[in-house]
């Protein structure tokens, strides 16, 4: 039970209520823009590594999550995710800020450049193309959906049928009438818990909002497994308007589709990562792994890197902070590891996810290796 609530709460409060966030801002404001503000974002190619840099080295995971969705939608290229991931220093950027903000600056910078060099290095070689990325990458709104005309009158009449049924009536009531709404309600809600819970600011009345916020995961949880159950319903047997974006419900309705799937399966991610690590010993077994090997340790820090997520990283850092770990091992991992951002990519493209922890992981190591034969 305690591994389901942690999971839920990092799922939905701490992943998924910023990505869908993002994704409903990205879709209302193009709405607004008619796409134009997407395009300013991605219409240069040749600037797409150093942004996606610059937007990792955010402290925290929020700007890698927020271009996340873009690079699924075919907008951003492979190198500037490449660079995000290796900019972003996840959650442990906001303890190094506050402990040794000069230490903070050296491995933000470093890990800056890195994931600069390394997003050009993979555009101009096109590893996208040759590693086969997002070759007819099928998205979680079309998944599952069929036109009748394709298959002829029999299935017509068969839609018509299920169309009837009682399951389908409830289904297109959740993600075309009420339940979208509702879902939307509780994204928010989330969100704020969780820009609240990173503010550092403690009252009662704060106090008594965090007790809420299991309460809250759970539904957030429940409500993305019903909605991605009953979207696959409504999809199966209705041609649905996946496509229009002139209609404001139409890309609400689809944007929840999307942020329902993902966070579906970084629950089922954080879940099976919870418990791996509870089989081997826990987080704090794992850092313990780095401590007095040598330049072993930048090899063991890029390699821990590879987990997603950013708790292992976190300890890291507050071991480097005790002086028990050198400076090339915390880096290796905080070019190696790709924090929550991760998790999304996993859900929705597990062969782009898989090939980024490898590419980022060779610069990890052999910055890592730089640094360690420097400063030790």
């Amino acid at each position: 039970m305690e591994i389901f609530m942690s999971s839920a709460e990092e799922a939905f409060l701490h992943v998924g209520s910023m990505i869908g966030f993002f994704i409903v801002l990205f879709g209302y404001i193009n709405y607004k823009t008619n796409e134009n503000f997407t395009y300013i974002i991605t219409k240069n190619k040749k600037l797409q590594p150093l942004i996606g840099a610059l937007i990792g080295a955010i402290p925290g995971c929020g700007g890698s999550l927020a271009i996340i969705p873009l690079y699924i939608q075919g907008k951003l290229s492979f190198g500037a995710i490449v660079a995000s991931l290796i900019a972003s220093m996840g959650d442990a950027a906001f303890i190094l800020i506050s402990a040794n903000f000069k230490v903070y600056l050296i491995v933000t910078i470093v890990g800056l450049i890195t994931g600069i060099l390394t997003g050009y290095i993979v555009d101009i070689f096109n590893l996208e193309i040759k590693l086969n990325l997002r070759k007819k990458q099928v998205s979680p709104l079309t998944r599952g959906t069929s036109c009748a005309c394709n298959h002829g009158l029999s299935n017509n009449r068969e839609n018509v049928k299920n169309q009837n049924s009682k399951i389908y009536k409830f289904a297109y009531l959740m993600t075309h009438k009420v339940g979208y709404k509702i879902y939307l309600l509780i994204l928010l809600v989330g969100f704020a818990f969780m820009t609240i819970a990173h503010s550092g600011i403690e009252n009662e009345i704060i106090h008594s909002i965090h007790e809420l916020e299991e309460v809250l995961a759970v539904l957030g949880i429940l409500s993305s497994i019903i909605y991605t159950m009953c979207f696959k319903v409504v999809s199966n047997n209705y041609n649905i308007d996946k496509d229009d974006r002139s209609s404001l419900k139409n890309i609400l309705i689809n944007g929840v589709a999307e942020i329902s799937f993902i966070i579906t399966w970084i629950f089922i991610a954080y879940l099976g990562y919870d418990f791996v690590v509870m089989l081997v010993g826990g987080e704090e077994y794992i850092a313990n792994l780095v401590l007095y090997t040598g330049i072993g340790s930048v090899f063991i820090g890029a390699l821990l890197g590879l987990i997603p997520g950013c708790g292992v990283q976190i300890l890291l850092m507050s071991f480097y902070l005790k002086g028990n770990l050198p400076l090339g091992a915390v880096i290796a991992n905080s070019i190696s590891q790709d924090g929550d951002a991760l998790f999304p990519i996993i859900a929705l493209d597990k062969k782009s996810a898989l090939w980024a922890s490898i590419i980022t992981t060779i610069p990890a190591i052999l910055v890592g290796i730089i640094v360690y034969i420097i400063t030790v």
